[in-house]
């Protein structure tokens, strides 16, 4: 072992013992640290677990969903994947052809649902990981209830075309929600581009990465379909939604961080005057070391040590006293790096607190400190 990690361990071990020597003012600090650490995790804490909820919600696939009407006049076709999947931000596009009934080509009921023609960046989220297979459908739950086929196999008979074969069921995005119940036919863009042609496309769903792009990426969008009738196109984006993320964000996030940083201070405070009492208590002890060759950084380091030592456990004590509260009483619980954050503060609060009570008790004059009866 080096030198200089002798010393380390040497004031270690005599801060413990210090605190050890004192063992009321130590649980006293052990509580105030404790119980300071107990309450930002009770409250910001719980403020901070409250905003994460409402950001997940806030951020769900469908807030992020930006839906593009087109009238057969607009003549768009299924090219415009290739364009919209070049926006910054995007992370899934779905080009959708005109809706075109279809039965249980087997059974022969008069029920219909609505079919698209789908080309898009991905099927995963509609979770089919098949590659698209020109005449193959896939189905809802509802959708396959609907058509009386529960088991996902069989045959759909169209109108006026060609019907398809059942491939299996999709699980309905959210984003897609509102097309239910629904039965799409995965085309790759290669298969369709021969016989594509303007005004296939009916509507285009584009999901981008983050709430706060959603406006961006709506207005890129609208130039990039490049509609032969632009009065063909209606654009729908949620684009309050960026703005009502922002504004929970700021409201939650600085009440949590200004009653944090109000509570860390006042640990400050309280550390420091706390310490500066035992220093005065203590003065002739630190008098004797003086008078011994102990130097001011070793009396500095010792009280500082000391308060670090106390604090480290008395924040994992609260802490844990916080976190079961919280279960025991089925609330949200902040991150883990709110947690963690809480308890290097209550640390680094509590050895700032007790900087200025040793730096007086290693100023002062041994000599007149052995003289104190």
């Amino acid at each position: 072992m080096s030198r200089g990690w002798k010393r380390i361990h040497r004031l270690v071990r005599e801060a413990i013992a210090m605190a050890w020597a004192q063992r009321v003012p130590t649980v006293i600090a052990m509580v105030l640290m404790g119980g300071m650490t107990a309450a930002v995790l009770l409250t910001s804490g719980r403020a901070s677990a409250a905003e994460a909820q409402i950001l997940t919600s806030i951020d769900a696939v469908g807030s992020r969903a930006i839906t593009i009407r087109a009238e057969p006049s607009a003549g768009l076709d299924y090219s415009v994947v290739e364009r919209l999947r070049t926006i910054a931000g995007v992370e899934w596009v779905g080009a959708f052809g005109q809706a075109v009934d279809v039965s249980n080509g087997i059974t022969g009921s008069d029920v219909a649902v609505a079919s698209r023609v789908l080309v898009s960046t991905s099927l995963q989220p509609l979770g089919i990981a098949a590659p698209a297979v020109d005449g193959v459908a896939y189905a809802s739950k509802r959708a396959l209830d609907a058509l009386g086929m529960p088991d996902a196999a069989g045959y759909l008979a169209a109108l006026e075309r060609t019907g398809y074969d059942m491939g299996g069921r999709l699980q309905t995005p959210e984003f897609l929600e509102a097309l239910e119940p629904i039965v799409i036919v995965p085309r790759d863009l290669h298969q369709v581009a021969a016989t594509m042609r303007p005004g296939d496309v009916a509507l285009v769903i584009v999901v981008v990465q983050r709430p706060e792009s959603v406006t961006a990426v709506a207005d890129a969008s609208r130039e990039l379909v490049a509609p032969v009738d632009p009065a063909g196109v209606t654009v729908a984006a949620a684009s309050d939604i960026a703005r009502l993320r922002a504004l929970v964000q700021g409201q939650l996030g600085g009440f949590s961080r200004g009653l944090t940083l109000m509570l860390t201070g006042v640990l400050a405070v309280l550390v420091g005057t706390l310490q500066f009492g035992l220093v005065m208590i203590r003065r002739k002890d630190f008098g004797r070391r003086r008078a011994l060759g102990a130097t001011r950084g070793l009396i500095v380091g010792l009280i500082t040590v000391q308060t670090v030592l106390i604090a480290c456990a008395a924040s994992v004590l609260g802490a844990v006293i916080a976190l079961t509260v919280l279960v025991s009483g089925r609330e949200p619980l902040p991150p883990a790096d709110f947690v963690a954050a809480t308890m290097i503060l209550t640390v680094a609060a509590s050895g700032l607190g007790a900087l200025a009570p040793a730096i007086v008790a290693s100023r002062r004059d041994p000599l007149a400190e052995l003289r104190v009866p």
